[in-house]
């Protein structure tokens, strides 16, 4: 297989992540080539740190003919721009989630990606967690899924130690950055969202939602509840599948996966897998090889943040999601 040279949009959190497999050789077809990112000196001095080749914007980035791909890994509210360069170069891309910060953004990258007719995936990572992984074998053994109800806390990333709000670290809040995770699960196992009721809530008193409780309702009529914090250091993910013939425990973190039947709780495998980014992007370059179609569209990740964007407009009221 011939070794891509990788391109990287943005080198905040996730994408020194990235670029950090991509430098120690733990992606196999795959080399860091060049990047690019807003504050251009810190991007230089890591481009050097890589050995890779620093450019000031998208357009140039895409533009470079080491680059055979590119991962736009920036803030969400910039990856309309991003992708826009990358497909006008006819070169594939894979994008972070989530998608885009609204429908309107999945929409116009949609667009941009018909007129390219170049390969576009977008990483959605959970779907590599190993509990899920094991969750979706065992889907089978519980029949007709119910209901689904999550009981979710995660760290607080928008703040430092002292509690003092740091707006360059905002990133949609509670809804659209972690908050498309599980709604792009329940998409996978119980079909569209069609309705959503979500009441949000707001703990440090900022433009960026902290937590919000929701009531989801899919095509195949499937009740999904869900209940998320997002403050202090802790986190825990409690998920509950209900169907006719069992239910399915499980949590990413700590990593765990549950059948119970009637009073009986059994223990189910599921594949260690240390990290979601090397299989996120080993099927990204098969996918930039012509090997497989992307395992997750532009559709999926639309479907995600749709269901986000209708939750915070919910405001305490039923509301239809917008359709593909």
């Amino acid at each position: 297989m011939k070794e891509l040279g990788i391109g990287l949009i943005g080198l905040g959190r996730h994408g020194v992540r990235y670029a950090g497999h991509l430098v120690n050789g733990d992606i196999v077809g795959g080399r860091l080539v060049a990047v690019g990112r807003r504050n251009h000196r810190a991007g230089r001095e890591q481009a050097a740190e890589w050995g890779a080749t620093y450019h000031e914007s998208a357009e140039a980035l895409a533009a470079d003919d080491t680059v055979d791909a590119v991962v736009v890994v920036s803030t969400s509210d910039h990856h309309v721009e991003g992708v826009r360069a990358v497909l006008d170069a006819g070169k594939p891309v894979l994008i972070e989630k989530p998608l885009a910060p609204d429908v309107r953004g999945c929409d116009a990258i949609a667009a941009a990606a018909a007129r390219s007719n170049v390969p576009v995936m977008v990483a959605q990572t959970t779907r590599y967690e190993g509990p899920v992984l094991g969750l979706l074998d065992a889907l089978p053994r519980i029949g007709p899924i119910r209901q689904i109800a999550f009981l979710l806390r995660s760290e607080d990333r928008t703040h430092d130690a002292s509690g003092a709000y740091l707006p360059k670290l905002a990133d949609g809040g509670a809804l659209l950055d972690s908050g498309v995770h599980y709604f792009d699960l329940v998409h996978l196992v119980a079909g569209r969202v069609r309705r959503v009721w979500c009441d949000t809530l707001f703990v440090r008193r900022t433009e960026l939602n902290d937590g919000y409780a929701a009531v989801l309702r899919t095509d195949s009529d499937v009740q999904v509840t869900l209940s998320m914090g997002r403050w202090g250091s802790s986190r825990f993910e409690t998920v509950e599948l209900a169907g006719e013939k069992g239910s399915i425990l499980f949590s990413r973190t700590p990593p765990s996966l549950r059948l119970v039947r009637g009073r009986k709780i059994e223990p189910l495998p599921f594949p260690d897998v240390p990290g979601t980014l090397v299989p996120t992007m080993t099927d990204f370059l098969r996918v930039c090889q012509g090997e497989i179609e992307p395992p997750i569209t532009l559709a999926d990740g639309r479907a995600a943040v749709a269901v986000a964007e209708a939750c915070c407009q919910s405001g305490g009221a039923w509301l239809d999601v917008s359709p593909s």
